[in-house]
This record gives C-alpha cells, structure tokens and sequence, in this order.
C-alpha cells in the first residue's frame, strides 16, 4: 500500500533470503491476528524469502543446514515436550542423529554438540564417563561413537 500523509516510516527492514541450504528460527513471531506471541518459536527453512515484522527477531541469524558424514552424530536435548515421529520426548531428553543425513533442527530441539567417532588402535584407549551413573569405563582397540549420556573422562596420571 502507498504511504498516506498521516504516515510516517519509522525505519527500514531488511528482506531476509533463505537459500535450499539454510534455514533460521523466528522469535516472538506475530501471528495471524497480527498480534506478537511472545515467547514462541518458528521454523523457516529454505527456500525462502521473508521480511521481519515488528518485535520479531531471528534466534541465531541464518544457519547452515546441518550435514553429518557417516562417522558423525548430533547430540540433541528437547526444550520442551513433543512427539518425534513415534517418540515422545519430554524437556531434557537427550538423543542423537546419526549420519550421514542433512538434519534441521525443529523449534524444540536444542543442539549441544557435533560429535565425531573415535577411531582407536589396539594399543590405543580412552575413558568414558557414564553422566546418568558416574561409572568410568575404558574403551580400547575399536572406533567409538560416545552415547547421549556419556563423556570423555580424563584421568590424572602421575607425572
């Protein structure tokens, strides 16, 4: 629409440009009615173009779909409670996705960490802490992929 004489421009907004690759989360998006729901979330993913309304500002910028070769995974945790495809997830679960895949992110996942196999000799070895038990265990000899709940455990050696 043509601006009136009892219009005034308050400032200028950049079109945002999504390409197939990209996506970006939208927060306090406005809704339907026009009015802001503040606290909510949206996904847009590429390709696509879009303008920011008033009060609604991009999470973390335009972000790069996730790509996972086959010795990589996702170290996901649920922001809030939803069903992924069969799976009900609750705030805190932590999962992982597994490559290799492109993987976006929907508005209720977190994600904490890229995570790479360990690739092992025979005379190689690490250790690994259970986060849910506290128990530490070594690993020698074989490539490992670390699970949800486990780290890597650095023991002190005496020098």
């Amino acid at each position: 629409r043509q601006m009136c004489i009892r219009d005034r421009s308050t400032g200028e907004v950049k079109i945002t440009t999504l390409t197939s690759r990209q996506y970006a989360v939208v927060l306090d998006p406005v809704g339907e009615d026009g009015k802001p729901q503040m606290g909510r979330r949206v996904l847009k993913k590429g390709e696509a173009v879009f303008f920011l309304r008033p009060g609604e500002r991009l999470e973390s910028g335009i972000q790069s779909v996730h790509v996972l070769d086959s010795d990589e995974a996702l170290l996901l945790r649920a922001r809030e409670s939803f069903k992924d495809d069969s799976t009900e997830r609750k705030p805190g679960d932590r999962w992982m996705i597994y490559g290799p895949c492109d993987y976006v992110p929907p508005v209720q996942v977190e994600i904490l960490e890229k995570r790479k196999a360990i690739a092992l000799d025979e005379n190689e070895g690490i250790y690994i802490r259970d986060l849910k038990t506290g128990k530490v265990r070594s690993v020698s000899g074989q490539t490992y992929m670390l699970s949800p709940y486990e780290e890597l455990w650095e023991k002190d050696l005496p020098s």
